[in-house]
């Protein structure tokens, strides 16, 4: 990496910490291209009014998710938990310490591995509208029955950017639809991905693409050193 100074693009909101941890000689600038909406408590808890408190499998792939449902309950619930790690998982260890994470993994498609291979009766996934297809499709091969509960919605909010960046960090597949919805990237400038769903949806639209080991946001800020970016 040359000595100047390296403009990065996230295409969400970062807190401080964050930014300061993005280091020296890097102005990272902060867009958000999706807006969330959780769905209000007193709707949740109609969706939740069929899900058992107690002994129930329950699948979160997002913290968003988490913190719909947390709001709606009156109780502490003492569920079994499939997560993605590790922002999700971390909040459901924080909002739902009655609990136990039965198991947790990377990616969806790991997660689904690993609910099937344990065999619930029957699982509820609390997810988003714009959820991947990767766990009710894997669970539904392995007749799992799987009841979805939609607790919070994911809006695309497209901006379009007339700079160029160094290297662009991206956190979801729905980002990145509405980022290259009306935004284009130099061939040098680097798409940072957070995990495999996010890099194959990148894949359309740039070759130049560095995922991140493990869904971190920290990790996906130690790969910005190796952005070179147009000249």
């Amino acid at each position: 990496m040359s000595n100047r100074s390296l403009h990065i693009l996230s295409t969400k909101q970062l807190d401080d910490a964050l930014i300061r941890q993005a280091g020296d000689g890097v102005q990272l600038d902060c867009i958000s291209f999706l807006e969330i909406q959780l769905v209000p408590p007193d709707q949740v808890r109609v969706l939740l009014s069929d899900v058992p408190a107690t002994d129930q499998s329950v699948i979160f792939t997002s913290a968003n998710a988490v913190r719909a449902v947390a709001a709606a309950l009156t109780a502490d619930p003492q569920w079994n938990v499939f997560c993605i790690e590790a922002a999700t998982k971390k909040k459901v260890q924080q909002l739902f310490p009655r609990s136990a994470v039965r198991a947790s993994a990377p990616t969806g498609a790991q997660l689904v591995a690993q609910i099937i291979e344990q065999a619930p009766e029957q699982v509820v996934f609390f997810c988003g509208n714009l959820r991947l297809d990767t766990i009710p499709d894997g669970l539904k091969k392995n007749a799992i029955p799987c009841r979805e509960k939609v607790v919070y919605e994911t809006i695309k909010t497209p901006a379009s950017i007339d700079r160029r960046y160094d290297g662009i960090l991206f956190y979801s597949p729905s980002g990145v639809e509405s980022f290259f919805s009306v935004n284009d990237i130099a061939a040098a400038t680097t798409a940072i991905s957070i995990g495999p769903s996010t890099t194959a949806a990148l894949r359309s639209y740039t070759a130049n693409i560095a995922e991140a080991p493990q869904p971190d946001i920290g990790q996906m800020l130690q790969l910005i050193p190796d952005c070179k970016g147009p000249q």
